[in-house]
Formats: structure tokens, sequence, C-alpha cells
């Protein structure tokens, strides 16, 4: 019996969930955490998510803005991106079939700071915007990621207010240590095969 790409990801969903169940409360959240703060205001609302990594900045701004190899700590997605001003970049899934996420880069200053407009290719929101700046600080780097351009919570917000926190946890600890917290590597199993299933197909890069 051949099962639709949907229902396929239902069982695995279904399957890694069990795994999560078995793995307990403390194992899910265990490992580096980053927390995001909600703001709100005339502009709409945002996301301002502010931490340290161990690591210098230019290891930090790698992590951020590296093409071409899966990032372990983004559900081993693959950035491809032309790295200017008004050039373009998307993530996809490891084969490069499956469409992430993708957007205009607005402002490069590395390893400082950058700002790109965001749309996840399964959702119809609006694009908003990710601001990142990095300042090198004793024994590593502050981060601060704020992302905005939200007229009201949309689906996108109230996605990434619990993505960004995952997702940048799982960066710090991969740069400091070159480990991923067993939290990280479960929503990794959960999710991974999900988005080859039911993301948008991407064009081959250009």
């Amino acid at each position: 019996m051949v099962l639709r790409p949907v229902f396929r990801w239902l069982l695995w969903t279904a399957a890694a969930a069990v795994v999560v169940a078995v793995a307990g409360t403390v194992a899910l959240f265990s490992g580096s955490t980053v927390a995001c703060d909600e703001q709100g205001g005339d502009a709409g609302p945002a996301l301002r998510c502010a931490f340290e990594v161990a690591a210098d900045r230019e290891a930090v701004w790698a992590g951020f803005v590296a093409t071409g190899e899966p990032r372990p700590y983004y559900f081993d997605a693959v950035l491809q991106a032309d790295l200017r001003p008004g050039g373009r970049w998307r993530f996809v899934t490891d084969d490069l079939r499956r469409l992430l996420a993708g957007g205009e880069i607005l402002v490069l200053e590395p390893p400082r700071r950058f700002a790109q407009t965001f749309a996840a290719a399964d959702l119809d929101d609006a694009p908003s915007r990710i601001t990142v700046e990095l300042e090198a600080v004793p024994g590593g780097t502050s981060v601060v990621l704020v992302h905005d351009g939200f007229a009201v919570e949309t689906t996108t917000y109230r996605r990434f207010r619990r993505a960004h926190p995952l997702a940048l946890s799982a960066m710090k600890s991969w740069l400091e240590s070159g480990e991923l917290p067993l939290r990280a590597r479960i929503y990794t199993a959960i999710f991974k095969p999900g988005m080859k299933s039911v993301s948008a197909r991407a064009e081959p890069w250009r």
C-alpha cells in the first residue's frame, strides 16, 4: 500500500511522540536554554532573543550565515544565499529538494550585523524581518536576535516564539561543545522526516 506523504508524516510523528514520552520531561528540556521575550508596541509584536555564546564572534557569525552545509542545530537544513544586501536567501532540506523558508538580505555587515526578510514556505503570512547583532564580550559573543515586522500575531509569530528558543539553544550548544542537547535531537527526529514530506518543492538554486 502506498501512503500519501502527509499520512507518512503523521505516522512518523506519532512514532516519534512515543520516543519523547519515553525520554521524559527532564531529557526533553535538558541542555542549554535561550529565552525570547515577547514585545509589543505601535509597530506590532516582536520577539527578542538575547544570550551569550562561549565562542568567538567569527564562529558565531559562521553559525548564522555559513552556506551549503547541513546545520545540525536547525533540523539539518541547508542555507543557500547570495550574501550581499539585496541578495536572496533560502533554507532547504538537506537533500536540497524541499523549501523551508526564504527572503531577501537587507543588511550584511560581517561579522557584526545582518538583517533579512523572512517568509516560511508553508505559510501565507506576509514577510517579517529578522535582525541579528553580534558583539564580542569577555569569554565569547553576545547575540541579540529580533524578529519583528508583524502587524499582528500571525501564525509565523506564534510558531517562532517557540521555534527560536529551540533552534538558538541548539546552536549555542553546538558552537560551545560540538554536541546537540537531547531535546534538539528528539525534535529533529520528529520534524525532519515531516519537512521532507510536506514542504514545498525547491527549485534548483541559481
